[in-house]
C-alpha cells in the first residue's frame, strides 16, 4: 500500500542520513529514488510524494511510515 509525503526531498534525506546501510539509487527519468535495505526491504520515493514498500517485511516500514506523519504535519 503506498502513502503520500508532503515533502518527498525531506523524506529522502531523512532515510539517506537515518539508515547508512541502505544503498540509495540515483532518481530514475522520473525522479523516482529507491533506497534497498539489507534485510531485503525495498522503500520507493517518487517526486510526487508517493512512497511505496515492496520486497520483505521489515519494522522500517513503520518508522518510515511514522516519519511521513511527522513531515506532513510541518
Amino acid at each position: 500500500m503506498a502513502i503520500s509525503c508532503g515533502d518527498p526531498g525531506r523524506l529522502i534525506q531523512h532515510i539517506g542520513n537515518s539508515y547508512p546501510k541502505a544503498k540509495q539509487s540515483e532518481p530514475t527519468a522520473i525522479g523516482t529514488v529507491q533506497f534497498s535495505f539489507p534485510d531485503g526491504h525495498v522503500v520507493n520515493v517518487f517526486p510526487n510524494g508517493t512512497v511505496n514498500f515492496q520486497g520483505k517485511a521489515s519494522g522500517v516500514k513503520a518508522e518510515i511510515e511514522a516519519q511521513v506523519e511527522i513531515i506532513n504535519r510541518a
